[in-house]
């Protein structure tokens, strides 16, 4: 169900709820892996999460780009 509306949402819904799902799951297992933990696998998981959330943003950023200089070169 979950993937179904991830599908269905636009980029720019989508892309920003992934962020800050992303953010806050890797800093949640940080957390574990510190606090209560102290294993390496929590660590491990939460700087995947972390990678995942950065290419996110990337994309979202270079999407951005594209559409501020689209916008900008049909003004001109």
């Amino acid at each position: 169900m979950l993937g179904l509306l991830l599908r269905l949402l636009p980029f720019w819904v989508r892309e920003p709820l992934l962020i800050v799902f992303g953010a806050v799951f890797a800093g949640f297992l940080f957390w574990v892996a510190v606090v209560r933990d102290g294993g390496w696998a929590a660590a491990g998981i939460g700087a995947a999460a972390l990678l995942f959330t950065a290419v996110r943003v990337h994309a979202v950023r270079a999407a951005w780009r594209d559409r501020r200089s689209l916008s900008g070169a049909g003004e001109a």
